[in-house]
């Protein structure tokens, strides 16, 4: 594994909490503990995030994503269209492929932003996957910088593009799945950075509730 420096990066503090929210129901053992009262935005690189979640290494199976249960069944060809749109944008990502390779539609291609956050999940020291949890070199630390920002510092030698932790990945993908997948194969600019909304040491079933709402 590379020795490269950690990088940290400046999120923003969003905090979301009720009094309502007090009379709700916690239980631990229904995956389903008090969750955080706050969550996090910044931007990250997509190979990085890529990397983080491991995203291009995960298999689907009965339509759920086989560490949460959560996702949609991966479909190859929304993450291709989505690509497609990344680099060249709106309407020429939905050509044919005869139309796209007769340089008859150039005129078509635009931007291709993708500008609505991956919401993720942060896996904490304590946080158990299929009896692991995260190795102390592969965590994601949160650390307060002042009352509206936090520090995350990201794993030694993910910079390196070899990147692999030791045994679970630090971040969950809640939503988003298909945008990360559209990064696979692609030869897109490494420094193409996406929005990112994260929560920290989300219990399962709270992430299951978000991504159905």
């Amino acid at each position: 594994m590379s020795k490269t420096a950690a990088k940290s990066v400046l999120a923003l503090k969003v905090h979301q909490w009720l009094d309502e929210w007090n009379t709700v129901e916690f239980d631990e053992k229904l995956h389903r503990r008090e969750p955080p009262h706050e969550f996090y935005m910044f931007s990250l690189k997509a190979r990085d995030l890529k990397a983080l979640s491991g995203i291009q290494r995960r298999r689907k199976s009965d339509g759920k994503e086989t560490d949460l249960g959560i996702q949609r069944r991966h479909e190859e060809d929304r993450s291709r269209e989505i690509g497609r749109f990344v680099r060249y944008g709106y309407p020429w990502s939905e050509l044919s492929a005869a139309k796209r390779s007769s340089k008859s539609f150039e005129d078509f291609k635009k931007p291709g932003w993708l500008p609505t956050a991956l919401v993720v999940n942060i896996l904490s020291p304590n946080d158990k996957r299929r009896g692991s949890i995260v190795d102390s070199a592969d965590r994601i630390t949160v650390l307060d910088n002042d009352d509206t920002t936090v520090l995350l510092t990201l794993p030694a030698g993910l910079s390196s593009g070899v990147w692999k932790p030791t045994s679970l990945f630090p971040i969950e993908v809640i939503d988003g799945q298909h945008r990360l997948w559209a990064f696979e194969g692609q030869d897109i600019a490494e420094d193409f950075e996406l929005p990112v909304v994260a929560f920290y040491g989300l219990d399962i079933s709270w992430q299951a509730y978000l991504f159905w709402t």
